[in-house]
């Protein structure tokens, strides 16, 4: 598997490259609030659309220093190209995460009482605030995110740090549970598998179109039945 080509690098320079683009990571959905806000107050326009450019500026910029960072670091100069079996294992991905996330949220209904996580009806409060930010929460959550996400997450988290490849799958489980909103066991695990799995897409294939193409199935699928729910 690719490996850091610099060990060199302190561990402390590993961990504030990887804590800068985190905290870009948690931008987005602050504007999103903020363009709630300005639609409530009646704000005009040209302060909507200056948010708005804001918000796909962030995700251009943390996606593109990123992608610096893995390329890099990882030492490759160009993107391998998908095979069948890539597929899949993106297929057999997306139907693991599912049968983990259906067992999970089971238990989060029959131990908790809760139909849906805490980071989805956070997801849908700002998605209600306005058609302006359910459309951008949209359009990002399935095109825009699993690209940001996966460089962060399973290009640069698993390059980074360790040699190990059980132990880069179990660092970006965690981290990428951890930075989903959770108030309860099962539905952290929901979001903790789904790194786990994530993570052993890349690791298995090698690519990180496979783990950003299963990133944008979850996605997809979330994202229609919040926008079913939303228009029904």
């Amino acid at each position: 598997m690719m490996q850091a080509v610099d060990r060199g690098l302190s561990w402390l320079w590993r961990v504030g490259l990887t804590v800068m683009l985190i905290m870009g990571i948690l931008v987005p959905p602050l504007l999103l609030q903020l363009i709630n806000e300005l639609t409530a107050n009646g704000a005009s326009w040209w302060w909507r659309a200056a948010v708005t450019v804001a918000y796909f500026g962030v995700f251009w910029v943390v996606s593109y220093l990123a992608y610096r960072i893995y390329r890099h670091y990882a030492g490759f100069w160009r993107w391998p190209k998908l095979t069948k079996h890539d597929v899949y294992v993106v297929i057999g991905g997306y139907l693991l995460i599912i049968g983990c996330e259906s067992i999970f949220q089971l238990c989060n209904q029959l131990l908790y009482q809760q139909n849906e996580t805490q980071n989805n009806v956070a997801i849908e409060a700002l998605m209600s605030g306005s058609t302006l930010a359910l459309w951008l929460q949209a359009i990002s959550a399935i095109f825009l995110t699993p690209i940001m996400e996966e460089l962060v997450f399973r290009g640069v988290l698993t390059t980074l740090f360790w040699r190990q490849n059980w132990l880069k799958v179990l660092l970006s489980g965690l981290v990428f549970g951890s930075l989903h909103t959770t108030n309860t066991i099962p539905s952290f695990l929901i979001y903790f598998t789904m790194g786990l799995v994530l993570a052993g897409v890349y690791l298995w294939t090698g690519k990180l179109q496979t783990s950003i193409g299963l990133h944008f199935l979850i996605n997809l699928g979330a994202m229609s039945l919040i926008l079913l729910t939303e228009w029904s």
